[in-house]
């Protein structure tokens, strides 16, 4: 074997150990996280928005969504289809602080947060987060749970559809079309 094979056997050699030495450690770097709810849609039977002394509550009916504050409105199916698809799917991905003095910085209060309340068919509590919308971070939420000094960081800014407002959830129904005397 000539001495320049053996150098390009022995280059090769080094830039494929190189290459899988940094593969094994971008790994290391990646955040995993756990979606705030793990059960199944048909499992939730009313949501609760609330943020300060405003409130949005959406119960389901068989498989019809309604809004209680306005049961006039029809409700977006759109707008549902985003709360299970991408709020409650959202995952804590990255511990940020353990510590309820923090709690403000990241807007993560009983006060200043927009709490997300998931309640079954039995009105038992399935999950009570808190979101946080502070910093300059506007691809991220801050997120605790209630029975929880925690703090973590969103994989998702799902703030906005936290909204409480009824119009956001639905909209008017349509008007009836005027019958036509000249006939």
């Amino acid at each position: 074997m000539t001495d320049s094979l053996k150098y390009s056997l022995g280059a090769l050699t080094l830039l494929l150990g190189l290459y899988l030495f940094n593969q094994k450690t971008q790994k290391s770097h990646t955040i995993s996280g756990s979606a705030i709810f793990s059960g199944e849609r048909s499992d939730i039977h009313r949501v609760l928005i609330s943020e300060g002394e405003k409130s949005l509550e959406l119960v389901r009916s068989d498989t019809t969504w309604k809004i209680t504050q306005a049961d006039s409105l029809l409700i977006k199916e759109n707008q549902i289809d985003k709360l299970f698809d991408r709020l409650l799917a959202v995952k804590q991905e990255m511990l940020i602080s353990r510590k309820e003095n923090k709690w403000e910085k990241f807007g993560v209060d009983d006060s200043l947060g927009r709490h997300l309340q998931v309640f079954d068919d039995k009105d038992q509590e399935l999950i009570h987060f808190i979101f946080g919308n502070a910093g300059q971070d506007y691809q991220h939420n801050y997120i605790r749970n209630v029975n929880s000094q925690d703090v973590y960081r969103t994989n998702d800014n799902v703030y906005f559809l936290l909204n409480s407002n009824t119009t956001y959830w639905g909209k008017s129904p349509p008007k009836p079309k005027e019958k036509d005397t000249n006939l």
